[in-house]
Parts: structure tokens; sequence; C-alpha cells
């Protein structure tokens, strides 16, 4: 009767060792497995935030090749209209020399033939009036062709820097905007794996909240600069979608809505843009 309580203890201590390491064994199943689940959302928001980057690479690479192809042919076109400029000047130099020599020939013809002894008095000071003033005239309207290259290449150069600045302003907002929404999207990450810590995720919504206030105001200052170009900007794919978190232990959840995603590029070909016509 003893042998068989003891076998009877035994087997419900073996029983009881079971469960528990049962219960041992899907716990750590468990904490596997939520370790898991949350390896593969970092690495999905990795992929994304990577694909953005190279995707957003691509687009400023293609902006920039527009950008030098127009510049190139802006270049041209100006090389084009000062060498036009100066075969019409050489032209009409070169037709007021001919008629200007045509009518001193005559002169001369005419005086010849009146066989006047004092012939040269006059067409010697006529000859050397004409030359002269045929070179005044030549070098002012070639003087004036330069200063019109000169100007149109002064004006071109200071319409390329406030481009240039504008550029570069509008592009460093840009990044501004990519670094705090890759921020953000790494915040609602943490929270998501924080759920059911009140205070991390109180925290958390602190954090977020002045992230958004941040992308809010890069997105008005984008919207200023914008507004002092006058001019238009392409659409890059509009606003962003509003985002979830956990707030509380209960389950309740909070809207926040991000700010306006990136703005529109300046066109640099649009007829509204007052640099266009430079």
């Amino acid at each position: 009767m003893s042998s068989n309580s003891e076998n009877s203890a035994l087997m419900a201590l073996n029983e009881l060792q079971n469960l528990e390491a049962d219960r041992v064994r899907q716990e750590e199943e468990a904490r596997y497995a939520a370790a898991e689940a949350e390896r593969r959302a970092r690495e999905e928001a990795e992929r994304i935030a990577r694909e953005e980057a190279e995707r957003r690479a691509a687009e400023e690479a293609a902006r920039l090749e527009a950008e030098r192809v127009q510049r190139e042919a802006l270049e041209r076109e100006e090389r084009m209209r000062v060498q036009e400029a100066e075969a019409r000047a050489r032209a009409e130099q070169e037709a007021r020399l001919k008629e200007e020599q045509m009518r001193l020939d005559a002169q001369i013809k005419l005086s010849e033939e009146k066989a006047k002894p004092k012939w040269p008095l006059v067409v010697v000071p006529v000859l050397l009036l004409g030359v002269i003033g045929a070179g005044v005239a030549w070098y002012m309207s070639n003087e004036e062709a330069k200063r019109e290259a000169e100007q149109r290449a002064a004006e071109k150069k200071e319409a390329d820097e406030r481009m240039a600045a504008l550029m570069a302003k509008f592009d460093q907002l840009e990044a501004d905007q990519a670094r705090m929404e890759k921020e953000r999207t790494a915040l609602e990450a943490e929270m998501e794996a924080a759920k059911g810590d009140d205070a991390k995720q109180k925290e958390l919504e602190a954090k977020l909240a002045a992230l958004d206030a941040k992308l809010a105001e890069n997105a008005e200052a984008q919207e200023e600069a914008e507004a002092k170009t006058g001019g238009s900007r392409k659409s890059s794919g509009g606003g962003k979608k509003k985002s979830s978190s956990s707030s509380s232990s209960s389950g309740s959840s909070s809207e926040a809505e991000k700010p306006a995603g990136r703005k529109k590029k300046v066109s640099l070909v649009d007829g509204d843009d007052p640099l266009g016509g430079l």
C-alpha cells in the first residue's frame, strides 16, 4: 500500500514537472514569436526606407540632368544670339564701307573727268573723313554688341545664382523633411512594440507630437519659400496618410496626422516662373 502511494506521488510530481516544462516552453515560444515579428517589422521598415531613399535619389539625378540639359540649351542659344549680332554688325559695317568706297570712287572719277588741278584738296579730306567715319561707326557698333552680350551674360549669371540658392534651400528643406519622416516611422514602430507599457507610450507620444510640430514647421517653411519665388512646383505625391499609435493599456488609440508631405519642386520651364525667361 505504501509503495503504491509513493508511486502515485512520483507520478503526480512528474506530471507537475511536465506541465511546468510545457508552460516554460510555451512562454519561450511566445517570446521568440514576438521577437521574430518585431524583427520582420523592423526589416520591412528598413526596406521601405531604403526603397524611398533610392527613389528620391533617382528623382534628384533626373532633376539635375534636366537642369543641365536646359542650362546647356540656354548657353547655346546665348552663343548663337551673340554670333548673330556680331555677324549682323560685320555685314552692316562691310556694307557701309563698300558704299563709302563706291561713293569715293565716283567722286574721284568725277574729279578726274573735270580735270581740276585742285581736286586732291577736296577728295583727300573727303576720303579721310569717310574712312574715319566708317571706322568710328564700326567701332561703336562692335562696342554696342559687346556691351549687350556682357549685359546678357551678367543677367544670366545672376539668375543662375538666384536659382542655385533657391534650389539649395528647397533641397535642404526636403532633406530635413525626409529625415524627420524616417524618425516618425521609427517612433511609430517603437510605439507598436511598446503596447501595454503606459509610461513608455506617453513618452513616445510626446516625442511624436514634438516631431509632428517640427514637420509642420518645415512644411510651412517650404510653402513660404515657394511663395517668395512666385513659381509653381510639380506635385510629388500629395500629403501623408494618418498613422495610429497605442496610447493606453486598455487598447485605446490616437490618430496623429502628419503634416503635408514634400512640397512641389520648382518648375524651371513654367511660364509663371519669373526666372524662366532669363
